[in-house]
């Protein structure tokens, strides 16, 4: 992807991230999200969409057509453009092509991996370690292990700091891929389990089934899914967030405040968490609570406009306009939808700080 407005379609959920915060920083790397696929110049491959578009047999199916120009690109090196991780460093020595035949795949798999960070190629080009890992997807699979159950195991050892090549790996009665510690099954985490504990369902395809709930505006199986996915996933902080969401959606404040709360517990830093509480603050009347939250906001994400806003009217509703004045000012330095009204109570505060000074 270049530096140039391109347009971003998201396939899946990018985890950890709001809907609100992933825009705001696509604008800010010159790209713009659209939910229409036939107008994207991108399409993001969201780890929790491998299980969506790529078959047992590691044939890449996304659903629709992409544009002849479109590129495909994975969700590490989407968050990388965005300035959230680094780049790989170097790049390898072995073409696609190459891993493909060394490791026993076709190029079609040794692409998938790629698409979905199991590989980590840097301009088209392959290490030493992609090539063992390659080598012990493609052993999974010959045991008839399906592409998506490897990537998602693939991904779950690196987020603890592993590789495919440095376990070992069975595949369960119920179909779950396990390690095996000391001949007998244990999560991918080092749980070991009891002999018919299994699982028929994950936080991913939980959380899909929830903002599906909620986009068709059915908040009940919303709520329900979402506390699912929390369960599933004890450290994803944008599932309470969203559970707060339907829950302030449902009009039930203390339970949205406490899943907004959950949310922060997750993640200190999720600036949304912090509007969306000192909104519900606001509206009962915890005007120093919402704006500190406000604030909070606003020292994580300083271009966060709707933070500053709020912020800003709460101040000039308690006559303090010295203090909203320069938060006004910041918005009308950004480029927001908020300019106008920006720079109509900024008029305001100025106003009123000159009649303060008459006065005086």
């Amino acid at each position: 992807m270049t530096a140039s407005r391109q347009k971003v379609y998201i396939c899946g959920r990018l985890r950890g991230m709001t809907r609100r915060s992933l825009g705001a920083l696509s604008e800010a790397a010159g790209m713009t999200l659209t939910g229409r696929t036939a107008a994207a110049d991108a399409i993001v491959l969201g780890h929790s969409a491998a299980s969506r578009v790529v078959s047992d047999a590691g044939e890449l199916r996304l659903g629709f057509k992409p544009k002849p120009s479109a590129c495909v690109v994975s969700e590490r090196d989407f968050r990388a453009k965005l300035g959230l991780m680094p780049p790989h460093a170097a790049s390898g020595a072995y073409s696609q092509e190459q891993i493909a035949r060394h490791a026993g795949l076709s190029s079609e798999q040794a692409r998938a991996l790629s698409l979905f960070d199991v590989l980590h190629p840097v301009e088209g080009r392959f290490s030493y370690a992609d090539l063992i890992v390659a080598r012990a997807a493609s052993r999974l699979h010959a045991e008839g292990v399906g592409f998506p159950k490897i990537i998602a195991v693939a991904f779950a050892l690196e987020q603890r700091g592993a590789r495919l090549s440095n376990v070992r790996l069975a595949e369960a009665p119920w179909g779950e891929l396990l390690q095996v510690v000391a001949g007998a099954l244990a999560k991918i985490d080092g749980q070991l389990l009891l002999p018919l504990e299994g699982a028929d369902i994950d936080a991913d395809a939980a959380f899909a089934r929830a903002e599906e709930s909620e986009q068709t505006g059915d908040l009940a199986s919303a709520e329900r899914w979402y506390r699912l996915a929390a369960r599933l996933d004890p450290a994803d902080a944008v599932i309470p967030f969203n559970l707060g969401n339907v829950l302030d959606e449902l009009e039930r404040p203390r339970e949205a405040e406490f899943a907004y709360r959950q949310a922060l517990a997750r993640s200190p830093d999720l600036a949304d968490a912090w509007y969306n509480l000192g909104v519900l603050q606001e509206k009962t009347g915890r005007e120093e609570q919402a704006l500190a939250s406000y604030r909070r906001a606003i020292a994580i994400e300083p271009r966060y406009a709707d933070a500053m806003h709020n912020a800003a009217l709460l101040l000039m509703r308690r006559r303090d306009f010295a203090a909203a004045l320069p938060l006004l000012e910041r918005i009308k330095s950004m480029s927001s939808t908020n300019f106008a009204e920006a720079r109509r109570l900024a008029h305001l505060c100025r106003l009123e700080l000159k009649e303060s000074e008459k006065r005086a």
